[in-house]
């Protein structure tokens, strides 16, 4: 269950760099400025993002962290695994929805960001492949199957991701929004699982000896009643 609050307080200084770039414009935005903007030195700045380009990818290099160690300890099925991390990245982006915004605005503007962005979704592919081959059995080919079964749920993710940044609601009807898609894309890595479950971990496998993972998304300050219809809902 995630809860829809602010972002996380070691992303705030980095946010707010994004929110003045996406602003001011990102070739029109000083080293200095974002210095500023962020409550640091230039040197400060330098020592904690590395550059300009760095800075709008900041809060991502924290996330793969988390990914990378939630894959390391979980105790999962590997594919329900690597659909818990696909999940936590996006809602992620749900819980940070100025600082995923901005950042989108400068990648349509900023041919070299979106290179980035690139690179970015190819590491988390990469994790995602690694998880898989540490963890499933040996079977035939199971290289390939797993580089396909990662990339199809990096895929997934980011047509989602494109979806919410292109058309995210504001105001009351955001929180239900984020909620319907979370759960959706929830969906939609499950049955991208039971497709590949069969090549990765043999024929007559499936998800059911696997924990079944829930995942929401609720105002702060949700009371009881809206977080058990929260539930139910995803579960339908």
């Amino acid at each position: 269950m995630i809860p829809h609050l602010p972002g996380h307080h070691a992303d705030a200084p980095a946010a707010a760099a994004i929110g003045l770039l996406a602003r001011q414009g990102y070739d029109a935005t000083s080293v200095d400025d974002l210095a500023d903007a962020a409550g640091m030195s230039r040197s400060t700045f330098f020592r904690k993002f590395g550059s300009k380009e760095d800075v709008v990818f900041a809060d991502h290099e924290r996330i793969l962290r988390q990914v990378t160690d939630r894959l390391a300890e979980t105790i999962q099925e590997p594919l329900a695994a690597i659909e818990d991390a696909a999940l936590l990245v996006f809602n992620h982006h749900l819980r940070n929805q100025e600082t995923s915004r901005a950042r989108y605005e400068l990648m349509q503007a900023v041919p070299a960001l979106r290179d980035r962005e690139l690179v970015t979704s190819y590491r988390y592919e990469k994790a995602f492949v690694q998880h898989l081959l540490d963890s499933l059995p040996d079977v035939e080919r199971r290289e390939y199957k797993a580089v396909s079964f990662a990339a199809a749920a990096v895929a997934v993710h980011n047509a989602f991701l494109r979806g919410w940044l292109r058309t995210a609601p504001a105001g009351t009807e955001a929180a239900t929004a984020d909620r319907d898609r979370s759960a959706a894309l929830a969906r939609e890595l499950r049955s991208l699982s039971e497709i590949f479950r069969p090549a990765l971990l043999g024929p007559g496998t499936s998800a059911q000896a696997s924990p079944a993972v829930v995942v929401t998304v609720l105002t702060a300050g949700a009371d009881r009643e809206a977080i058990v219809q929260a539930v139910r809902d995803a579960l339908h």
